[in-house]
Order: structure tokens, then sequence, then C-alpha cells
């Protein structure tokens, strides 16, 4: 993400406060929010990152002065349109319809497919045998981009040295992902060290793991 969303290695935004008592839901619509984004994403209408930057769409206000599942609804609602599935006027109609468009998948979500979900995940690894571009041990340095769309590279990341500790092997690209085709590569587990992201403030000691793809890092020079 590229805008207020990315709040990462930002202060100055308060104390987080933790209920160690809080429901998993606060009320029975965001039940059934969670329950929606995830049976029309089993049809097939979008992917998790074409919902994921749907909610960085947001603007910036309505983003930071709104609960969390609002921002949910907020991506399932604006999808539903965009893929034509729904008319803007029929958000607010009370009766029901078969969308116009056909599902690109015959999943249903059902109980069990989401305790499984939930319990397990799911990997968008491909089975590709491709050798990567950077090795175990290569300092690299990531890229100083500012794009307009999604991406899993966090601001306070880039233009950074890092060090290749591990290759996890070819996964979906989500920055690609999430607004056209696929783009699969090589995802790294990268090293840095406090002070490079943090500054001389940081601890000598402490170093921080990204896993990021072969489009965000470049060879070291």
């Amino acid at each position: 993400m590229n805008g207020i969303h990315d709040c990462g290695g930002m202060d100055g935004l308060g104390p987080i406060v933790i209920d160690n008592h809080e429901p998993v839901f606060h009320a029975e619509w965001e039940r059934r929010a969670f329950a929606l984004m995830w049976a029309a994403a089993a049809n097939g209408f979008w992917n998790l990152d074409e919902f994921r930057y749907t909610i960085e769409r947001m603007p910036a206000a309505e983003y930071l002065e709104t609960p969390y599942y609002v921002h949910w609804m907020h991506s399932v609602e604006t999808l539903l349109v965009e893929k034509g599935v729904l008319k803007p006027a029929e958000l607010s109609g009370a009766r029901h319809r078969q969308p116009n468009i056909p599902a690109k998948s015959t999943a249903v979500m059902t109980r069990d497919a989401v305790t499984s979900m939930l319990t397990n995940g799911f990997s968008t690894k491909k089975n590709e045998s491709s050798s990567g571009r950077f090795k175990v041990g290569d300092r690299v340095r990531t890229k100083l981009i500012n794009p307009h769309g999604h991406t899993r590279l966090p601001r306070y990341a880039r233009n950074k040295l890092g060090v290749v500790r591990q290759d996890h092997g070819v996964f979906t690209f989500n920055d690609a992902n999430a607004v056209g085709p696929d783009k699969p590569q090589h995802v790294y587990l990268v090293q840095f060290t406090a002070r490079e992201i943090w500054g001389e403030g940081a601890s000598d000691k402490d170093s921080l793991l990204l896993d990021l793809w072969d489009d965000h890092l470049t060879a070291a020079e």
C-alpha cells in the first residue's frame, strides 16, 4: 500500500489499547460482512489482492474514521459494482437477484471450508523450479518506488540495504495481481539491520526480516 493505509514506521498515532476480552465480532453485521466477503471471493469475482487494493482506494479521512469491517464492506460493495455483479442502485435495495455475470468458480464457501481456511490458510506458491535472481547471502537494495497501485513493499523499507537469507520459491506477485494479470516470481526473506531501517538511534543488536519479491529488489552495488 502507498497511502494513509501504510502506517508502518509512523509514530504519533497514540497508544494501542488492548482489550483482553475483546469479542471476535462486535456486532452481528460484522459477522455477516466477514461471511459475505469470503462467499463472494470463493465464486472468483475477485482475488484477495484486489480486495485489499480496493480498501486502499478509500478516501483517507473515511478510512481513518471508520472501523475495520466498514473497510471490508466498502471493498465488497465497490467490487460487486465494478465487476458487474450488481448495479449501484441495487446496493440499497432489499431484493435479491442472480448476478448478471457468471461466477468464475463453482466453489461454495461452506461452514467446513471456512473452518479449514481460517485454520490452515491457503498458499499462492507456484509449482515452478526456476532459479531466482538472487541467492542466499546476496546483498540487495530495495527499490525506491511510489506506485499509485497496491504494493507489498512498505514505505519504511524502500531504498534500504539488506541481505537475502532464504529463497521461498515462486509465488503470486501481489502488486500485479491486485490490478491485472499475475506476474509470478521468487520471494525472498531479506534481513535488514534496525539501524538501516530506523537510523542510528536504533539498537545495533536488532534486525528486521521482510518477505519481498524480485520486482522489489536490485543487486546492491
